[in-house]
């Protein structure tokens, strides 16, 4: 019924109809399905996180939206942060690091910049030394919604391997090495890629934004916080290090029960030298 009052409505008029957020091809039959049913001269504009929707639906031109680079970025967060488009005197240096923590990425220049508006120049220096360690969740929360669109578990844990492991690799081998653990990386890459969750650069080496990564490998950290071991991908030497001089230790314990010998102390400090040898 719809479609039909649709059609109905519009034959034949010249239009402006503004699509936003679109997630799957279906809407955009169902709204705007058939182009006979508008004027001459009419004009659809469709935005989407999926560039494979734009690709079944045939448009005729696609715009990717680009980065805002630093100047752009600066004035974005100072209006947000300042209510002006320069920042006050001796927050300058605190807000281009600030900037330079979103890459350009809108959404998070106007999450940080309301967040830090009013706040003091400890509280800023704060958040900038937090924001190392945890990323900001409204940030995450808006960045995620790509990531949970994925409905093939395998896409998520390519882009998560990819997250931890693979950015600056050449795509063929890191296709070889997903396709070696049954990921199927042929597809999943370019699924990726359409949904502006990877991206190819110079010399055909995997992208991916910084907030992105951050934010995949914040979905790993938030699975086991405390617990290093229960972590589905460690990416850091030293938390691999641990884990295995845990699982070390335990092993031993466990093989020798209540004994506590020489034998027993010499094993664990053993493989402390080794390991502290081999950082």
């Amino acid at each position: 019924m719809g479609t039909t009052m649709i059609e109905n409505r519009l034959s034949g008029k010249r239009v402006l109809i503004v699509l936003d957020d679109v997630k799957e091809i279906r809407q955009l039959e169902d709204l705007c399905g058939n182009c006979e049913w508008f004027g001459q001269g009419s004009v659809i504009i469709i935005t989407t996180r999926d560039a494979g929707v734009l690709n079944l639906f045939k448009v005729d031109y696609v715009y990717e939206m680009e980065e805002m680079d630093e100047n752009e970025s600066l004035e974005l967060f100072c209006f947000h942060a300042f209510g002006e488009p320069n920042p006050k005197e001796d927050f300058n240096e605190l807000a281009r690091n600030v900037v330079a923590y979103c890459g350009g990425l809108l959404l998070a220049l106007e999450v940080l910049g309301s967040y830090l508006h009013g706040r003091r120049i400890d509280e800023w220096e704060s958040v900038l030394s937090k924001l190392k360690q945890i990323p900001n969740y409204q940030v995450q929360e808006k960045l995620r919604i790509s990531f949970d669109g994925l409905r093939d578990p395998m896409e998520k844990d390519i882009f998560l391997d990819v997250c931890c492991f693979f950015i600056g690799k050449d795509r063929a081998y890191v296709t070889e090495i997903l396709n070696g653990c049954g990921l199927h990386a042929d597809i999943g890459i370019p699924v990726l890629i359409e949904r502006s969750l990877v991206k190819i650069e110079k010399n055909n080496k995997l992208g991916m934004h910084p907030l992105l990564q951050q934010m995949g490998r914040e979905i790993i950290r938030g699975s086991s916080i405390k617990e290093l071991g229960k972590r589905s991908r460690l990416w850091f030497h030293e938390d691999v290090l641990d884990v295995l001089i845990v699982g070390f230790v335990e092993e031993i314990i466990k093989n020798r029960g209540e004994k506590r010998d020489n034998t027993y102390v010499e094993e664990i400090e053993l493989f402390y030298s080794n390991s502290n040898c081999s950082q």
